[in-house]
């Protein structure tokens, strides 16, 4: 099974590119092959066709010998002349009588009554055809003359040669044609295709299908396939607004019954101090640390669904992050039972973003950092800009994420297995991540196993 995948527009101009080439190629190496047979079929041809023509161009003189007429040397009238070829008229004993001959090729020549045949003469083969003619006065069979034409056989390959040549510029030709239809259909097809992946893509990873996907082309089978993912946008936008709402709607009605449970657990509390029934105290304690939880994860699930809620819109004021990374960092100390030591590289840092959105992402990194540290362990905590983001960089000596969890962490509800029984609800690096993007940016992950992770906020400046 093939592991690479290449684009079937590709693959289908790299194989007829292929044959092309192929079949030139074989043809170069044909061509001494075909020259050689076709040279006498070529000849022939020519030879037979000259040796017509002169025969309907026979006159006789006075002594009735026979003769070629001026006409058919007439080039003005007869453009199918070729010079490369002889015609002459030789009597029945091998005399010559008329036409026109190399110089010198008269003498010691027996070319008897073959309709084709080759002769050598100083060095050179030439292709020799003879066809009856009869005498003014008498007939073929006792009283005739051989109409002759001859060519030489290097004049021929020239021919063929040129003819080859000119095929070779019919198949380049042919093949810049092909390559600039290539071109064209790979601007038709592979460039709208790739224009609808990176849409498909780009939606599949923001979970945006809001917009849809638009085709400009002429072909109708990339308009059906936009048209089907239209359609399979609207559904999947209409499932993603029916899960907010139900979030919404459970998260709404499960806040009254929480806060009811959590201001009896507070009376419940003061009735068992009063009573001073520790076991009492005990099960309240645990049930109201189980309704804070609840608490705290309705509130999650509110706020997620109201920044994913499109529409919804959440005030802006300049905000030194200095100062919010101060104030979540004292909240985590005031209920630190790890003995955390916080260090501090804090540059002058302003943003335009909702204060309580960015108390939530430093809140989040700084609630993980401390709960996967040891006992004592330090957390780096530093802001500034650089290349145009303003940033937020929290750093832990924690235990690590695996290589390949990272692109998982942001998964709501999603936990590591070693994770299972600890505190929280795998929502807040789903959230952080929410608002990074909210505000077109993200958050860059480094992490070691058994060193630590470093979780990196940025957003562009204003």
């Amino acid at each position: 099974m093939l592991k690479r995948k290449i684009s079937f527009i590709n693959f289908t101009v790299i194989v007829c590119g292929l044959i092309i080439a192929a079949g030139t190629i074989c043809l170069l190496l044909m061509q001494k092959n075909l020259i050689t047979e076709d040279t006498k079929y070529l000849a022939y041809t020519e030879l037979a066709q000259e040796v017509k023509r002169a025969k309907k161009n026979i006159g006789f003189d006075e002594s009735e010998n026979p003769y070629i007429k001026s006409d058919f040397y007439d080039l003005e009238e007869k453009d199918t002349y070729n010079e490369n070829v002889y015609v002459f008229l030789q009597s029945r004993d091998g005399s010559f009588l008329d036409g026109r001959m190399p110089d010198d090729f008269r003498t010691g020549l027996d070319i008897g009554l073959q309709s084709l045949t080759k002769v050598t003469f100083q060095g050179e083969r030439y292709y020799v055809a003879t066809r009856r003619g009869k005498m003014k006065n008498g007939t073929e069979d006792d009283s005739f003359y051989l109409v002759c034409a001859m060519i030489s056989e290097q004049a021929v390959k020239d021919n063929y040669r040129e003819l080859w040549h000119q095929s070779y510029l019919v198949i380049g030709v042919v093949g810049a044609f092909f390559i600039l239809f290539a071109l064209l259909l790979r601007y038709l097809i592979a460039v709208p295709m790739r224009q609808l992946n990176e849409s498909i893509k780009k939606s599949g990873e923001n979970l945006d299908f809001t917009d849809s996907l638009e085709y400009k082309g002429c072909f109708k089978e990339l308009q059906m396939l936009t048209d089907a993912n239209n359609h399979l946008y609207q559904r999947v936008q209409q499932e993603l607004e029916r899960q907010e709402e139900f979030n919404a709607n459970v998260s709404h009605e499960l806040r009254t019954p929480i806060a009811v449970m959590h201001a009896q657990c507070q009376v419940s509390r003061e009735v068992a101090e009063k009573k001073q029934d520790k076991e009492a105290i005990k099960s309240i304690e645990v049930f109201e640390r189980q309704t804070n939880r609840m608490k705290n994860l309705v509130d999650q699930l509110l706020q997620m669904t109201a920044i994913d809620r499109k529409g919804t819109t959440f005030s802006i004021e300049d905000i030194d992050v200095r100062d919010v990374i101060e104030s979540a960092c004292d909240d985590i100390a005031y209920i630190d039972t790890k003995h955390i030591t916080f260090e501090y590289s804090l540059q002058p840092t302003i943003i335009q973003a909702n204060m309580n959105l960015i108390y939530i992402v430093i809140n989040n990194f700084l609630s993980n950092a401390v709960k996967y540290s040891n006992e004592g362990a330090k957390i780096y905590v530093s802001c500034g800009e650089k290349d145009g983001k303003s940033y937020i960089r929290i750093q832990d000596e924690g235990c690590g994420i695996e290589k390949e969890n990272i692109s998982k962490i942001f998964e709501s509800f999603y936990r590591e297995k070693k994770d299972r029984n600890a505190e929280g609800f795998g929502l807040g690096l789903s959230q952080a991540m929410k608002i990074a993007e909210l505000y077109g940016g993200g958050i860059y992950v480094e992490s070691t196993k058994n060193k630590g992770s470093i979780f990196t906020f940025f957003i562009p400046k204003p």
